[in-house]
């Protein structure tokens, strides 16, 4: 039952309110029974006061913001919210102490699978993107491949596997995931992504230049990965005007520890795209109509 603590302590206290004991020692019992109830619910309290500081600018808040968050795992939260909290730490502190408390959730999970089988997967997609980070890579392909062999898919693990494989360039084994998650999901904007950077990696330029822009257009993405990649294949093409629009879109999106490229690795590549501008192949049609914004009109103005 949701808010069984709560509920307990509320009997609690209506049961000593009606107790035939003086006035002062009823408020004694409120009193502990309310010190109860904060010590039950002392995990919650911790993720409150660990968001206000991981969210606030003060000095030393966000270290003190994962310190607060520890003792909220280890103080006890409903699964559901240790494995938010898990993807907190993959995404923005440390992925050690991310792949701890996924360890302890996948246990739990694999209790009460029965009762909650989507639990039991989400830990370990979550759990794969942990031990990626800490270069645990094969381990984090494997994981994914498991719950595949187990009869199960969805676009998180789709997007997670494919990008896996595509950086490890297990072509053979991207272009079979791609190909047979595509005909169970809709493709979201990163299995396209995927798929377009497999066209990449395997020289068909122009079909990936089609996939991408095409996405970019109508899809939108937030993530750096899906620019990047475009980026890459207008390079491919000559088309380096172009590359540096989307390289700049790509510094636009936000950024996490789980992200296969860094903001150093896209600045690098910016960089060196603007001397190879004058021999260009020009684009302006799909700059015009698809990318043009004041800060790109200046740039194209001052050359």
């Amino acid at each position: 039952m949701k808010y069984r603590g709560l509920l307990v302590v509320s009997l609690l206290i209506i049961g000593l309110i009606v107790l035939p004991v003086t006035r002062t020692i009823k408020i004694v019992m409120i009193v502990v029974a309310l010190v109860l109830l904060l010590f039950l619910k002392r995990g919650t309290l911790y993720v409150i006061l660990a968001s206000r500081a991981l969210d606030g600018k003060g000095k030393g808040g966000e270290e003190r913001a994962w310190r607060l968050y520890r003792k909220a795992w280890k103080a006890g939260l409903e699964p559901k919210y240790n494995l938010m909290m898990a993807n907190l730490f993959s995404q923005r502190g440390d992925a050690a102490v991310a792949l701890e408390i996924l360890d302890s959730v996948v246990k739990r999970a694999e209790r009460f699978k029965k009762r909650d089988p989507h639990m039991l997967t989400n830990a370990k997609t979550s759990k794969s993107m942990a031990l990626w980070i800490l270069d645990r890579r094969d381990e984090a392909i494997e994981l994914l491949q498991s719950i595949i062999d187990g009869g199960w898919i969805d676009k998180n693990i789709a997007v997670n596997l494919g990008s896996y494989l595509l950086e490890e360039k297990r072509l053979k084994e991207a272009k079979k995931l791609i190909k047979e998650s595509t005909k169970v999901l809709d493709e979201s904007p990163g299995m396209l992504d995927n798929r377009g950077y497999y066209l990449y990696l395997t020289r068909s330029y122009h079909e990936a230049q089609r996939l991408y822009d095409s996405l970019i257009v109508d899809r939108e993405p937030n993530f750096p990965e899906a620019y990047y990649h475009a980026a890459l294949v207008k390079i491919a093409l000559g088309k380096h005007r172009t590359a540096i629009i989307l390289l700049q879109r790509a510094l636009e999106c936000p950024f996490f520890k789980t992200s296969t490229i860094t903001e150093g690795e896209i600045q690098t590549l910016l960089e060196e795209q603007t001397p190879l501008v004058g021999n260009d192949v020009g684009e302006d049609d799909f700059i015009a109509d698809v990318l043009a914004r004041p800060l790109y009109e200046e740039e194209l103005n001052d050359e």
